[in-house]
C-alpha cells in the first residue's frame, strides 16, 4: 500500500493561502469596478440604434435607414419616451436628468412615428440592460 505524504507546509502554508485571498479579493473588486455603465441595443433587421452613457445620464439615439421611421427609445422607469427625429445618418443625445449612482434600468430601441406620436411594437428590441 503506497504511503501518503502531507504537503510542504513551506510551500503550502498559511502565508500562501492568505495572498491567494488577496489575488481573489483584488480580480473580485476589479471586476466590480469593470461592470459595464454603458448598454446597447439596435433594432433587429436594422434601422435604429441606441447607446446609454452613465457619464451625463444620456441616451445616444441614432437612425441608421432612410426608411421614414423615426427611431425611439423606451425606458423602464419613465413614461417618457426618448425620440430621434433628424433623420437618417444622425444620432441625437438625449438626457434622462440626474439619475442616482448605480441606478439600474432596462431600455428597447423601436422604430416609430414621432409625428403620430407611435411605435411599431414588432421593430423592438430585446430590452438591454443599464446603469446610471
Amino acid at each position: 500500500m503506497p504511503t501518503m505524504t502531507r504537503p510542504n507546509r513551506k510551500r503550502y502554508g498559511r502565508k500562501t493561502t492568505r495572498n491567494t485571498l488577496v489575488v481573489a479579493a483584488a480580480a473580485a473588486s476589479a471586476l466590480v469596478l469593470a461592470a459595464p455603465t454603458a448598454g446597447a441595443a439596435g433594432v433587429p433587421g436594422g434601422g435604429g440604434s441606441a447607446t446609454w452613457y452613465a457619464d451625463g445620464d444620456k441616451m445616444r439615439i441614432c437612425d441608421t435607414a432612410a426608411d421614414g421611421k423615426s427611431v425611439v427609445v423606451i425606458a423602464s422607469f419613465t413614461n417618457t419616451w426618448k425620440w430621434h427625429t433628424s433623420g437618417a445618418g444622425g444620432c441625437t443625445d438625449r438626457s434622462y436628468g440626474n439619475l442616482p449612482e448605480g441606478f439600474a434600468f432596462s431600455f428597447r430601441v423601436c422604430l416609430g412615428d414621432f409625428s403620430e406620436q407611435y411605435y411599431l411594437p414588432a421593430t423592438c428590441s430585446a430590452s438591454a440592460p443599464a446603469w446610471a
